[in-house]
């Protein structure tokens, strides 16, 4: 297991470090001490740091997972799926895919998906883990609701087939006991969302699913000893010093790859990590779960960007900020020290690393509109800009006419769909400014719009992030409310009159109505916020999507980043520090960072 970092000013990060390690910050996370983050913090920190040593407590835990599954696959059962969101469904999913063990994650809303669950042939062979932390959460109990109507229908008792995950107490943990669910694990409330992927939470569905659980709690074991320490060679202390130091130096992106296919997944998983626990209060990292080392946004990276390669840095790639780390370890130890190292970011940029104080009000604008009397389209945030094909445009109040002088189809006057994404761009002269594209489609019947990310990168220039809806409602969400306010916001969702009806049980609405009201919601709160915003609606998914690539494609491409003729040199283990020695800014040592942040920086010397 080696950290690789890479600074362009080696005495600050080096004092970054220091001090962490003086202040003794890892041995106090360990020990729970909940006064790390100030006193206005420290309340919800003391209950809140029983993630520190899950590995120490998980023996019991297994073994009822090892029970479980072989109990469920002497009754045929060998289809797993997972209904929960965020932190509740995130870290299993990273564990199966590492595990190649075949869980099947509904963190969604969408119709499509939840009628191909419903209407299946294999109901027969299906379990549903529902893990929900609060025993609330709308996406997670309507999901659960319709898979036990789908079961009923079927002629199959519902409550042999839902298994809960949830804290004691909860109304989850009340219904499933009342019922008889197959099995109930109650959680330990003092472990977070976002911090639980070594509790029941991570563990329970994807070792039903089939992942060796207790592999990746003895990788977890093996780094322990280390992440407590208060050493200069900590990984944990390294990775929290370098972002916090980039933090204060500007540089507040934070470009992830995985570079060891046991890691594919881990960056989805640090993205809500790192931007939930880290934006608010108008600080935080803002991470960007990138598709490859070679994708747009990570290999022509601006100077506000910091790389993480989760595994051997690989590539040709020289970041302009200068700032960069590599981490190789098993998933297991991944998970550990990637927490713990953001609750040392939080530390370091002077923020609550376990509340998430700007969620809510996007939850309570889609509660709104799913009123009997409410409409999704007569908020007056709203103004239904003009149609193009199979998509409508709704531009918010407070974005800006788009310039049509951008696009080379649209004439004199005329608005098109094109130039009305192009005037989300992020501008070439404020390498703060990201694009964020929040897409409330089905991630497993609309995959085509999983390209948007990089190919608006590459046509946009500047930092753009993707999140499948609802479910970055529960992971960026955070951050792009309550974070820097330099994100604008292009939403594409579905016509809620089109695709398949199926209803939310007992709820008086359907999941269409249900996840157009959460776009809706989210889209009108950033605007609120002054952010700006254009909302898609197609009318047909499959043609609108394409048509959205298309006017995407059609813009002209931007100029490049660094001049063709300057000589940059390559990203490898000889640019960076390895832990166990001196910190090196290799060759990046003289790029230039933006002033932002300076006092900051100077308080780090």
């Amino acid at each position: 297991m080696t950290t690789d970092i890479g600074f362009p000013a080696p005495d600050v990060f080096e004092a970054e470090l220091d001090r962490m390690v003086d202040l003794r910050l890892a041995s106090r996370i360990a020990q729970r001490d909940a006064t790390i983050w100030g006193p206005d913090a420290a309340q919800l920190a003391a209950s809140h740091l029983g993630w520190t040593d899950l590995h120490t407590r998980a023996a019991g835990l297994i073994e009822q997972i090892d029970t479980l599954r072989a109990e469920l696959a002497d009754d045929g059962i060998d289809r797993i799926v997972l209904a929960g969101m965020g932190g509740s469904s995130l870290g299993a999913e990273v564990i199966a895919r590492a595990h190649g063990a075949d869980l099947i994650v509904l963190d969604t809303t969408d119709p499509m998906d939840i009628a191909a669950l419903c209407d299946g042939d294999d109901l027969e062979r299906s379990a549903m883990v529902v893990a929900t932390k609060s025993g609330t959460t709308i996406e997670t109990v309507s999901a659960a609701s319709a898979f036990a109507q789908a079961l009923l229908a079927a002629g199959i008792e519902p409550r042999r087939r839902l298994i809960a995950v949830t804290d004691p107490d909860t109304p989850m943990a009340e219904q499933a006991l009342e019922e008889g669910w197959r099995r109930v694990f109650l959680t330990d409330p003092s472990v977070g969302g976002r911090y639980s992927a070594l509790a029941a939470f991570g563990l329970v569905p994807a070792g039903l699913a089939g992942a060796d659980v207790q592999r990746v709690v003895d990788e977890a074991a093996e780094v322990a000893d280390g992440v407590r320490a208060d050493d200069p060679e900590n990984p944990a202390l390294r990775i929290g010093a370098l972002l916090t130091a980039a933090h204060a130096r500007g540089v507040r992106t934070l470009a992830l790859a995985a570079t060891d296919e046991s890691l594919v997944g881990l960056p989805d998983w640090i993205e809500q990590l790192v931007a939930e626990s880290s934006g608010k209060e108008g600080a935080g990292m803002l991470p960007i779960a990138c598709e490859s080392v070679d994708a747009a946004g990570f290999e022509d990276a601006h100077a506000a960007t910091a790389l993480g390669y989760l595994g051997p840095a690989m590539g040709t790639h020289q970041p302009i900020s200068g700032v960069a780390l590599s981490y190789e370890a098993p998933l297991g130890s991944q998970l550990l020290v990637w927490e713990t190292a953001t609750a040392l970011l939080c530390a370091g940029i002077g923020v609550d690393p376990f509340n998430q104080p700007d969620v809510e009000a996007a939850k309570e604008r889609a509660r709104a509109m799913l009123q009997p009397d409410a409409s999704l389209t007569a908020a007056p945030a709203v103004a239904p800009a003009f149609v193009d094909g199979p998509v409508t445009v709704h531009t918010m109040d407070s974005t800006p006419a788009p310039d049509t002088e951008d696009t080379e189809d649209s004439e004199a006057g005329e608005v098109s769909l094109a130039a009305s994404i192009a005037a989300l761009f992020p501008s070439q002269d404020d390498e703060d400014e990201y694009l964020a594209v929040q897409v409330f489609l089905s991630a497993e019947h609309d995959e085509a719009a999983a390209s948007l990310r990089e190919l608006l990168a590459r046509k946009s220039g500047g930092t753009v992030a993707f999140g499948w809806g609802p479910r970055y409602l529960h992971s960026t969400g955070q951050i792009h409310k309550g974070g820097r306010p330099d994100g604008t916001f292009l939403f594409i969702s579905a016509d809620p009159a089109t695709g398949p009806t199926v209803a939310v049980p007992e709820a008086g609405f359907d999941f269409a109505r249900l996840q157009a009201a959460q776009a809706e919601g989210d889209a009108q709160v950033l605007a609120d916020l002054g952010r700006r915003v254009v909302h898609l609606t197609l009318a047909d998914r499959q043609e609108g999507v394409a048509h959205v690539l298309g006017a995407i494609e059609a813009l002209p491409d931007p100029p490049p980043r660094r001049p063709e003729d300057e000589d940059v040199e390559a990203l490898d283990d000889s640019d960076v520090s390895d832990a166990s020695e001196t910190t090196d800014a290799g060759p990046a040592a003289d790029a230039d960072f933006p002033d932002e942040g300076r006092e900051e920086e100077e308080r780090l010397r």
